[in-house]
Formats: structure tokens, sequence, C-alpha cells
């Protein structure tokens, strides 16, 4: 037995992710001394057999992805108890954390002996978990799961689901805290109250639908995971039919997602092909990512095709959408993957009117720009997102059975000016924001409330809004702690009084913190408009990264956040640099989506905290235009909105000059 495996006596394993072939797990095992019995595929597991393991003295996880092993976390309490627990994923993304179990339940910690984390040479990394006595292999998978992600802060916008079925764990990728249950119950009880506020079974067409326990289940299909459901021995033949989004199981936000993004000129396209239920992704006919049955994205498969300029899939056919097609188009475009197609009607109602729509309206030659291409994917990606994504899902879903679920979280932008005549620029600015609930804070640092201008746009505003007025010698940083306190929402968002913002910039942002379950989010100063010479350009920022740096103006962080890393610093500049540094040494994560919804503003004029000289952004720029250019997700309808601030101005794009 090697040094990776210090456990003793009967051995068991389980696989997830490998299309029901064992075969591909030779290599990754070997280094721990083999298994006793004959591997388990998780993915065709049914929810009511729990692991029969008596003395088990190890017992192996091996996933393909990280996105797998998420998809192995609601299936946790059917594990066995093991003294040795090893974990291992074969294939891994480098934007994704390393597998360091974080730990949760102290008593199932209470024997352990030691933690080993280990990358081995092909990529793949193993964690081995060693205790004095038996533990539930499950808190072991569920440490592992909340290292690769952190704890996750979306778990309050669903219910609690009960899952029945072979496959059900696709319907709540990463959920700690599923109830498991057989299709026809009972449903166990959670500490003497109901085991669940809904029941989704994945049951064949036809099985019974009364009541279980009371409760009345949501029923969807079995979905086909591996190598021998493609021989068709045991394959459906009849698809079953799909009659909107909430037929299918949700994009997993955490795995499948924007992060990654790459700028890509002149790329080659991609052919989405489907043929006997396995999805393949080919360029002039060279397989680069085959994707599974069930139609499950993974970080991986979308990494191999983020070289691509785009994918293009026949959606006209007008048979029945198959649940596994469906599920790669909506995971593609969740990823930002332009997806070009000209869906049908029943792929409109599947799909959903709006993303089927966008797929439609693009061509080639919208990819071979890379700044269209990239407007194409973040139009996608929020449609995606916004629709397919697991939050959204289930809340639907509760809402058609009458659970309620709490409402989103609420934004409390800070908005602190020493200059009366940008107050109305800048609430026009929040005003435009849609998709959020949003409360303004206004601190007037140095000026009173009822000058002329001031008084006119505060009444002028529509939305909620607290005004506090401020002294003149009060250091900044301090002005922003006061604002703060008076804040109401859980996340706080920081706005500048001459800055452009698109009418999506806050719900972007809360989609990209949600995706990325980072602490901070901020948007790149990636447009910048150079008053003094009137010019705009773009600068070259990677975007849709971790990272430790994010444009002030534009960061949004939860309350809790904020809170632990000590506030603002009470210093009149580089307040934001400074929260940018104790979030990040406090273990908070940072993240940096995209700037298409955000225009910096460089002007001649005092007050500002930031006074780089032009020459910074001069000499790192990547496209530039005459005038004050505005690209189309701004929605800038050229319409003047504030004093020295015109939309209009220079943007149409025949006048733009690239130099």
């Amino acid at each position: 037995m090697s040094a990776w495996s210090t456990g003793s006596g009967l051995s068991l394993g389980c696989h997830i992710g490998f299309g029901g072939d064992p075969e591909p797990l030779t290599r990754l095992i070997k280094g721990t001394g083999g298994v006793d019995g004959a591997w388990t595929d998780l993915d065709g597991a049914p929810t009511d057999h729990p692991f029969a393991a008596p003395g088990a003295g190890r017992f192996v996880l091996v996933a393909r992805t990280p996105a797998d092993l998420r998809r192995a976390v609601p299936m946790a309490g059917l594990l066995p108890r093991a003294r040795t627990v090893t974990v291992v994923i074969s294939e891994y993304p480098d934007w994704r954390n390393p597998p360091v179990p974080v730990l949760g339940n102290a008593r199932a910690w209470s024997n352990l002996l030691e933690v080993r984390i280990r990358r081995e040479e092909g990529g793949s990394w193993w964690a081995e978990v060693s205790f004095s006595a038996p533990a539930p292999a499950g808190e072991v998978l569920r440490a592992v799961s909340r290292g690769l992600t952190g704890r996750s802060r979306s778990a309050a916008d669903t219910p609690v689901v009960a899952l029945a079925g072979v496959g059900a764990c696709h319907w709540r990728p990463g959920d700690p805290n599923v109830t498991l249950a057989p299709p026809a119950g009972p449903i166990p009880e959670r500490r003497t109250a109901p085991g669940c506020d809904l029941f989704l079974r994945t049951v064949e067409p036809g099985a019974p639908s009364s009541p279980v326990d009371d409760v009345h289940p949501i029923d969807r299909a079995e979905l086909l995971h591996g190598a021998e459901d493609r021989s068709g021995a045991e394959r459906r033949t009849e698809p079953v039919p799909l009659l909107g989004p909430d037929d299918l199981p949700p994009v997993d936000e955490l795995s499948v997602c924007p992060i990654g993004f790459a700028s890509v000129a002149g790329g080659p396209i991609g052919e989405l092909r489907d043929e006997s239920e396995t999805y393949e992704i080919a360029v002039h006919g060279d397989v680069i990512a085959r994707i599974a049955p069930s139609g499950a994205l993974t970080e991986m498969d979308v990494a191999r095709v983020r070289g691509l300029a785009g994918v293009e899939v026949d959606l006209k056919r007008e048979r029945p959408a198959s649940v596994g097609l469906a599920r790669v188009v909506c995971g593609l475009a969740a990823a930002g993957v332009p997806v070009l197609a000209d869906p049908g009607p029943v792929w409109h109602r599947v799909l959903g009117p709006e993303l089927a729509e966008l797929m439609s309206c693009s061509g080639l030659e919208d990819l071979a720009d890379p700044l269209a291409r990239e407007q194409f994917s973040i139009r996608l990606r929020r449609s995606a997102l916004m629709l397919h994504g697991t939050g959204p899902r289930w809340r639907r879903l509760a809402r058609s059975r009458d659970v309620p679920v709490p409402e989103p979280s609420p934004v409390s932008v800070i908005l602190c000016t020493q200059r009366p005549e940008m107050v109305g620029f800048a609430l026009e600015q929040i005003g435009r924001q849609r998709g959020v609930d949003v409360e303004v804070v206004l601190s007037l640092h140095g000026f009173p409330r009822n000058l002329p201008g001031v008084a006119r746009a505060i009444s002028s505003y529509q939305g909620t809004i607290t005004v506090v007025e401020e002294d003149r010698d009060r250091v900044f940083g301090e002005v922003l702690n006061r604002a703060v306190r008076r804040a109401q929402g859980t996340f706080l968002a920081k706005m500048d009084d001459d800055d452009w913002y698109g009418p999506d910039h806050l719900s972007d942002l809360l989609l990209a913190q949600r995706y990325s379950n980072a602490d901070l989010v901020g948007a790149a100063s990636e447009f910048v408009y150079l008053e003094p010479i009137d010019v705009t350009i773009r600068r070259e920022i990677k975007t849709e990264v971790y990272t430790n740096h994010v444009a002030g103006s534009s960061m949004l962080v939860s309350r809790a956040m904020l809170d632990e890393a000590g506030g603002f610093r009470p210093i009149p500049r580089t307040v934001d640099g400074q929260l940018l540094e104790s979030v990040s040494s406090a273990g908070g994560r940072i993240y940096r989506t995209h700037g298409f919804n955000y225009i910096v503003s460089r002007r001649l004029v005092s007050g500002h905290t930031w006074q780089e000289p032009l020459t910074t952004f001069l000499g790192n720029y990547v496209r530039q235009w005459r005038g004050f250019y505005a690209n189309p997700l701004m929605e800038t309808g050229g319409s003047e909105v504030g004093e020295g601030h015109s939309f209009a101005k220079g943007n149409a794009a025949d006048r733009e000059g690239r130099q």
C-alpha cells in the first residue's frame, strides 16, 4: 500500500463524470493501492440506497472535474463512514482554488489525524483525510466542495429540497442541504420538521404523481449519464417533450460561467453536433470537446472552447428538443461562449424567447470584431444566467408551488461628492439602473442640500434616497464610513459623481458576485474618456478573473466583508486601494468582471481623489475613438445627461478613429 493510502481494511470506491466507464480511472487510483470491491457510478446511483460499508477502512471518490464533484455533493448522505477518505479530481481549471477542505461540522472532524493535498504531474488533485475512527465520507466531500468555491452565499435564495431518482443531483449541484428520499417516499424528517419545502423526482414518464407525505412532487425526466446509455440497450427511444426552461436542470453558475472569458480575434468557428446523444464540438472535423450525454457542461468543457470565436448549432429542426442538447446550448451561453443558431419555435419555448432571439440576431461578421463579439457574449451570458441559473430556476419552481422565497438582496449605492454641479448627473446614472432594488446614500461633502441645483436633483430622483451633509474638513474615508452606517442594503456599491454607468451596471455586478462567489466584485476601467484631448480609449485589461484590483468607483462589496475588513480607512485619499488591501488581508476574494457598463471620466478638475496623468492612459490602450464613445451596452440614446457631460458627443460608430 502506498504512502497515499494510510487506511486499512475493506475499501470502497465511486466515481462521477466518467460516462459510466471506470477504465479511465485506472491511472488515477494507481497510487491508492486499488479498491477491494467494484466501483459505483454515482451518476447512476439511486437516492434511496446508501453504500453498505461495514468496517470500511478506506473510501475513494474520483470526479472528472470540479463541476462533477459539486454534482456529487447532494449525494453525500449516501456515502459510508471510513477511516481514510480520498477525493481525486482528474481535470482542473487554472482559476479554481486548490481542493483544500474547509471544515464544517466540528463533531465530524473530532477524530481527524491528517490531511494531505497533492497535485499530480498530469494535473489531477488528490485530497486524503485520515481519522482515528470511522468518519462520514460525505462530510469530507462537502468540505472539499467548500474549498473549491467558498461557502455559498446563495443558499438562502432557494428552498430546502428533497431529491429522488437517478440523476436528481443534476438539479441541486453543490447543495449540501438536500434531503434524499425514495421516489415513493417517505421523505425523512429534519429535526421533527418536514423534510423539505419542495420535492423533485427524476422518473420515467407515466410514474405515479400522487402526493408523497402530502407534498406534490415536481417530476422531471431521468437523464442519460453513461456509456451504457449510448449503446441503446436501456435507452428510451421516445424523447420527453420539453415545455419550457424549467423542464431543464439548471446551469451550475459556480462551475459554468464567464470566468476565464478570452477576447479572441479571428478565431475559428466550432460546430456543436448531437449525433446519437453524443455531444461534440468540432472545428474543421476535428473534435475538441466531448460533452456528457446528460448535457451537463463542466468548466473544462468550457476551457476547451475558449479559443473559438463562437460555436454554431442547428436548432431549426421541428423535432422535440432534447434535454441534453438544450443543456449544452444553455451552458455555453451562460459561460459567455458566443452561440450562433436560428432556433425554431420549439427551441424558443425551451431556451426562452430572449436567449433564442439573441442567438439568431448575430452572425459571423459580429464574431470577427473583438468588441462586437464581447458585447454579444455579455448579452448571452446575462440572459442565460438570469433564466437558467440555479437560483432563478428554483425561485420559479418555488413560486409555482406557492413556497415563499426571499426577495433578491438590495444594493445600497454610496455616493460622496464635493461638487454640487455633479449631483444631478450622478443621480441620473443611478436612476438608470434596472433589475436591482436600489437605495442611495448621498453624502454632500462640504455643501448643503438646499442649493438650487442640488435640491432640484434630489427632488427629481424617483428612488429611495438618504441625504447626509458632511463638513468639508472631514476626511473622505470617514465620510464613506458614516454613509455606510446609514445604508440598509446587504451589498454596498460605490459610484463616483462623474463616471458613466450603463443600466445593467449593478445587476451585472450582482450576477458576477453570484457566479464568482467573491466578497468584492468590480468592473475594469477599460473605457476611459479623456476630456482634455476629447478622446475615448479602451485599455488592455484582463477581465472575468480573480484579482487584487478593480476600479474603485465600480466596487460592490458585501456588508459582512466590509465589516470584517474594518470599513474604509479614515484617510483623505487612496481609500479604495486600502479597502482592496484589507479585503485581501482578511481572506476575502476579489473578482473583476467586464467594463462594458462603465466609462471612466478624466477631466482637469479639482476635487477628485484619483489624479493620474493622461500619459498613464495613453500608454496602454488597444482601441481609440475621437470624441466621447459609448458602446451599445451603455444604452446612451444620445441624450444629454448632465452639465458638462453628453452621451451624444462623438457617439456615432462612424466617427471612430483608430490609431
